[in-house]
């Protein structure tokens, strides 16, 4: 399995400054969208998984938390930041 690093990465030509972003627990659910109600498109087995966030919309409060990022990679899909450790301020990722 491939790890990402927590780096700046260029894609499509754009610097994108993905600091240092991992997932809090093991088998963290990827959804086709910010709430529990869309399907589980893919499973991050291992906590600390190192996460890519293409942008942030608020959705389905987990634990008094409504913001949801649209992840990358490993996996694409929505994952709740009620999981997601970040070195970035919210307002860096752009809103989707």
């Amino acid at each position: 399995m491939r790890r990402l690093r927590c780096s700046a990465a260029v894609l499509l030509g754009v610097l994108v400054l993905a600091g240092c972003t991992r997932t809090t627990i093991e088998g963290l659910q990827v959804r086709s969208g910010p709430g529990t109600g869309h399907a589980v498109v893919g499973t991050i087995p291992e906590a600390g998984t190192p996460v890519r966030i293409g942008c942030w919309q608020r959705g389905e409060p987990i634990y008094g938390d409504t913001v949801w990022y649209r992840i990358l990679g490993p996996e694409e899909g929505w994952v709740t930041n009620y999981y997601i450790r970040t070195t970035r301020e919210l307002g860096s990722n752009p809103a989707c």
